[in-house]
């Protein structure tokens, strides 16, 4: 700050005594100021005082109608604390408390009369200094206060459009996710089609096969493993890689005789598939005896039906499939090899990965992490050795079952009375299958199509009991209990569902619940299960 810029000034002078106001007004002239505006009398001081928006006062402390007080009163309310603006204040007292009041009301500086020249323009030049720093301090303020809110406004609109396009990308990763997983399904029904079509396209084409009462029934055996493992695909999925949950129990297996089922479930696929191709897959066994192992045979066999799969993809020329199984301490091992085209080492590290696939629109990248999965979850490991042309072999190694097995009791097959049943599903092949079901146990079944209709049969006949779907439009199945409970109906309801079901916390109105497909054997135990409850609640009623 130099002399130049504080001789620019605005300085308004208030002194009634006219020789002092001259004096000030000449030394303030030859030092250069030339923005100063004298006044003898404060009358307009207020009007001045808003035109000219000064950068320093200079005012006596002695004047009549308004003395130093009252201006210092009327600067500090008129001009904001933050703009600094001095008050020099000059008095011919020489009471201390006069000083210490001008200083309490607002002075910035205080200068008695008669004062030294020099000294005046040295306090002159402090306070103006002063003021010029403040008002360039509070400039950059200003400046930096914009520029900050420019930058967060910048910031906040990156900020924006950043989780504007996180929003995008997610909802692309959950398209993406979802058609993977859809792809997956896909996958793991194909695999159970495969099976299911092939058989019985044969029986439907031959019908030597169909009068071969055997070889029938060993198809339509094949056809139903198959179809039940599809019916736990969609709960498999739910729980991709679930650890074994507590109380899940898995019962003793014969390793070798998996192997053999996978192997012949997996028939049209790695023989009549590859035939219609013009290649040949070949099997080789190498199986030794082995001690049961404990676990799904579902999962396990489902699993063993990927790696076959697996290795039919990988040999696009045909080849040898070789199965072999063998004890290795307190575990049973099996092994399937293929002579394919074999893995580099960096998609054997990745292979596990879901969703990771070399096979492109071919491949879903769910069939090897499936395998690894249930491996995790039957307590075994999952080993691979492969190297590019020279074929893949995965080993499975299961913990075995203790030495002596307890022995399995015979199924007791339970049998319930002949009831009247109405039977809600709004999917007319469910109503048709379940329906056999209940007439072939020998009970009296009403089918119904909507929760409307079920409330109508009820209102109007006797049932002993409801099996109801519980995805239905226009009333669910859960909605239909409930409505029937609040009219007085007490008869046990069995709820069908091929959706999540938390079975732990059933609903106060609903008795059991079986998920879908439903098997006859399931069907029935859980009418049991359902007919006792109901007779224990009302016992307790009752009470």
């Amino acid at each position: 700050m130099n002399d130049e810029s504080l001789r620019q000034a605005q300085i308004i002078i208030l002194d009634d005594d006219v020789s002092t106001l001259t004096l000030l007004q000449s030394v303030l002239s030859r030092l250069g100021f030339m923005n100063v505006h004298a006044m003898d009398h404060p009358r307009g001081f207020a009007d001045r005082f808003r035109r000219q928006r000064p950068d320093l006062v200079i005012t006596d402390l002695v004047m009549p109608e308004m003395d130093g007080y009252a201006i210092l009163e009327f600067v500090r309310q008129h001009e904001p604390q933050e703009s600094s603006l001095p008050v020099l204040v000059l008095t011919a007292s020489q009471e201390a408390q006069s000083r210490r009041r001008a200083l309490a009301a607002g002075a910035t500086d205080i200068l008695v009369k008669p004062f030294d020249p020099s000294e005046l323009l040295m306090r002159i030049r402090n306070v103006l200094r002063n003021r010029f720093l403040q008002l360039s301090l509070a400039d950059h303020n200003r400046v930096l206060e914009k520029t900050v809110a420019a930058r967060t406004a910048e910031l906040e609109r990156a900020l924006a459009e950043l989780k504007e396009s996180q929003r995008g990308m997610l909802q692309q990763e959950r398209f993406r996710a979802f058609g993977e997983m859809a792809s997956g399904v896909v996958h793991d029904f194909n695999n159970a089609l495969m099976t299911v079509i092939g058989y019985s396209e044969i029986l439907l084409n031959d019908p030597l096969a169909l009068v071969e009462q055997d070889r029938a029934i060993s198809y339509l055996e094949a056809i139903h493993t198959a179809g039940r493992d599809a019916a736990l695909v969609v709960n498999r999925l739910r729980d991709f890689y679930r650890p074994r949950e507590q109380g899940e129990q898995f019962v003793a297996l014969d390793l070798n005789a998996l192997i053999e089922e996978a192997v012949k479930l997996t028939e049209p696929k790695w023989k009549t598939e590859a035939m219609n191709l013009g290649r040949e897959i070949r099997i080789k066994w190498h199986l030794e005896r082995v001690q049961p192992v404990l676990g799904n045979p579902t999962e396990l066999r489902e699993a063993m039906m990927n790696l076959i799969f697996n290795a039919v993809d990988a040999m696009p020329d045909g080849g040898t499939i070789t199965f072999r199984s063998r004890q290795d301490g307190r575990f049973a091992q099996l092994e399937v090899r293929d002579e394919g085209m074999g893995m580099t080492p960096e998609v054997r590290q990745r292979c596990l990965e879901p969703f990771f696939s070399t096979k492109g629109d071919h491949g879903t990248g769910l069939g090897l992490p499936m395998v690894f999965g249930v491996v995790k979850r039957h307590d075994g490991t999952l080993t691979i050795q492969s190297e590019p042309g020279r074929g893949a072999t995965f080993a499975i190694r299961l913990p075995m079952a203790e030495s002596v097995l307890p022995k399995v009791e015979p199924v007791e097959v339970l049998t319930l009375r002949p009831m009247r049943v109405l039977l809600v599903d709004d999917d007319s092949g469910t109503r048709e299958v379940v329906s056999r079901y209940l007439s072939g146990d020998g009970h009296f079944v009403v089918t119904v199509c909507s929760g409307a209709e079920a409330v109508d049969q009820f209102q109007r006949t006797h049932f002993d009991m409801l099996v109801t779907d519980q995805g239905m439009p226009g009333m669910n199945g859960v909605q239909l209990a409930g409505f029937l409970r609040q009219l007085g109906h007490t008869q046990p309801i069995v709820l069908l569902t091929g959706f999540s079901f938390d079975t732990e916390n059933l609903p106060a109105q609903i008795d059991q619940v079986v998920r879908k497909p439903v098997a006859p054997d399931r069907l029935r135990e859980a009418m049991g299960k359902a007919l006792r409850r109901s007779s224990a609640q009302a016992a307790l009623h009752a009470a």
